[in-house]
């Protein structure tokens, strides 16, 4: 009889006693990369979705300065540069820009984003028109009051490989398209 009330005393004793540290330790170390792989997933993600959203900004900003073109009447542009835009109208034989416009104001991008175009078929090097410093050599895309426009791809891109292309043609139709993942090499 003595030998099952030992038993019974050496089993409560060790309920009592707890986790020991590397049972802690482990426990830790097992959170701390689920986190660590949550948190990854996410925020790759979470950069992606940055570069979409600024592409649909940019798009939709496009789809209105068309639209406004051809109810008032007038020719407007969009200037670029590889990390800012700016919407531009003709008047009277020169190019105002849009500053007073809360929707068609210069914006610049988030620091990570970087923009490349091509104007009709033809690609524009717009880091070095940026080095140039000539404010007439930057490229614009036209929006006629005939609701045509320049045909061009606007590419957004980031520094890990998000791209989305926003795709205009001569009818003045616009089409925004995520691009193949590009790994940074």
């Amino acid at each position: 009889m003595e030998a099952p009330a030992l038993c019974r005393q050496n089993i409560s004793g060790l309920a009592s006693r707890g986790f020991t540290l590397l049972e802690l330790l482990v426990v830790l170390l097992i959170i701390g990369i689920t986190l660590s792989f949550a948190s990854l997933s996410i925020g790759d993600r979470g950069r992606e979705q940055a570069v979409e959203q600024e592409a649909q900004r940019l798009a939709g900003r496009l789809t209105l300065a068309a639209q406004e073109a051809v109810l008032q009447g007038k020719e407007m542009a969009l200037e670029i540069r590889d990390d800012s835009y700016l919407f531009v109208v003709l008047d009277e034989n020169e190019w105002r820009a849009l500053d007073e416009d809360e929707i068609l104001r210069a914006r610049s991008l988030p620091a990570a984003l970087r923009l490349k175009l091509r104007l009709e078929g033809e690609s524009i090097d717009l880091e070095q028109k940026k080095a140039a410093g000539k404010s007439e050599d930057v490229p614009r895309i036209y929006l006629f009051s005939s609701g045509e426009m320049t045909p061009f791809e606007l590419t957004l891109m980031d520094e890990y490989g998000s791209n989305y292309r926003i795709r205009g043609a001569a009818n003045g139709k616009l089409k925004v398209l995520k691009l193949a993942h590009e790994s940074k090499t």
